[in-house]
């Protein structure tokens, strides 16, 4: 059995429509058999967000289980920890690990993404090859929108969460026009120097990756749904489970809530507590109503009540991800008289501000170990990591990943009722 300083370690791996991938240890990685033979009673699930591959979530798995039994004082008994896996990507520009001071080319990139789109590898080849030729023809600009579009092929599961969606069908030049204001602007490239064209074919690069990580999202929340959920409802005897995501896989196991039977509420649910890491999904998911509409709810509304323990979701100023990229992805969706300010609240993430709801959710900053914590049962808490979480790790994402820190997992243990 392996395990990560001493505690249980398995896997469960999913394919993009939630089911089992059954060719990686049956999918469940035999969790299924080991709490039913009653050596577990307690389960610390974690879902990855964007990555680029298997031996890179591994990793993050490796550093915040290595945090968390550093947190759990050495009492392991009947606990274990589960990496969740599902097929997910990561713009090579964007990992903090390979990230270089260049943008990466088209064939680097649709290499990162092809094993995220097995079913669409000629369709990437022809992406890749067009941003590395940039081609100074408007009907080519406009071919390469209608393939980018095409990589979204997930329904998204609640309309707060959808604001990327008006680059899928918009006209070609606002589209590419909405790219080049997202563009990096220290770079020649996306100024277009001297050439109109390569500042398009930049804007074109910020197009493609709006439509993957927007297939990321609505993907996640399918993982969540239809795999997740339904695989904790199945364990039994059921152990005590505390959910945790990191961005997309925020929304992962946020959604699992959404996939477990209607009988699974308050102490017969086994979930004890929710611990949502940078999450980039909506900060309206679980509003009923919704602050910026009375009449509507988030997609989450009415589904805290499957989580017998208090609900976290860690944010900070320092996560460009989410408090720059993603509300300005979204720029396309607003309304002649919204106001940017306006816009940004509108399509905010979890990892900007935490839950936006009413009742408002508590304020808590994220603490070292060995601070006290106070987290009521069916509790939303919006755990301020400004201090922590602030490491600038790539233009893009800014401190979305620097989350390998204790005070992080000291919050999940404290969520879980462990200090």
């Amino acid at each position: 059995m392996p395990t990560i300083s001493g505690l249980p370690y398995y896997e469960v791996h999913f394919n993009a429509d939630g089911t089992l991938n059954a060719s990686v240890g049956n999918g469940h990685g035999e969790l299924r058999a080991a709490v039913s033979a009653g050596d577990i009673d307690e389960l610390f699930v974690f879902a990855h967000g964007w990555n680029n591959g298997v031996e890179s979530a591994r990793d993050l798995y490796a550093a915040m289980f290595t945090l968390l039994a550093g947190q759990l004082g050495g009492d392991f008994s009947g606990s274990a920890v589960v990496g969740v896996f599902w097929p997910s990507l990561l713009f090579p520009d964007d990992d903090p690990a390979t990230a270089t001071p260049h943008p990466s080319t088209g064939a680097q990139i649709v290499t990162a993404l092809a094993p995220a789109f097995p079913d669409q590898q000629q369709d990437l080849a022809t992406i890749g090859a067009l941003l590395d030729e940039k081609p100074q023809d408007p009907d080519r600009l406009s071919e390469f929108q209608s393939l980018a579009a095409n990589l979204v092929t997930t329904a998204p599961q609640g309309d707060e969460d959808t604001g990327e969606a008006a680059m899928l069908d918009g006209d070609t030049a606002t589209v590419i026009g909405q790219g080049v204001a997202m563009a990096p602007k220290g770079d020649g490239d996306a100024q277009g120097i001297g050439n109109p064209f390569t500042g398009l074919w930049s804007g074109a690069r910020e197009v493609l990756r709006t439509m993957s990580y927007y297939e990321m999202k609505n993907r996640a929340g399918v993982v969540g749904k239809d795999g997740l959920g339904p695989q904790i409802a199945a364990l039994t005897p059921a152990p005590r489970v505390h959910l945790i995501g990191h961005s997309f896989g925020a929304r992962l196991v946020a959604y699992a809530l959404a996939g477990m039977p209607e009988n699974l509420t308050g102490s017969a649910s086994p979930v004890k507590s929710v611990t949502l890491i940078q999450g980039a999904f909506s900060h309206f998911a679980f509003a009923a109503p919704m602050p910026i509409d009375g009449d509507r709810r988030g997609a989450l509304a009415g589904f805290a009540n499957r989580v017998d323990g208090p609900l976290l979701a860690t944010f900070t100023s320092a996560d460009r991800a989410v408090g720059w990229w993603y509300p300005t992805a979204s720029m396309l969706a607003r309304q002649d008289n919204e106001a940017v300010d306006d816009l940004v609240y509108r399509w905010g993430a979890m990892g900007r501000d935490g839950f936006q709801q009413n009742p408002a959710a508590v304020v808590t900053p994220l603490a070292a170990a060995g601070h006290v914590y106070d987290f009521d049962p069916g509790g939303f808490y919006a755990v301020d990591a400004n201090a922590v979480i602030k490491a600038n790790q790539s233009a893009f994402s800014g401190a979305h990943s620097d989350i390998r820190h204790p005070e992080v997992m000291w919050a999940v243990a404290a969520a879980a009722g462990r200090t």
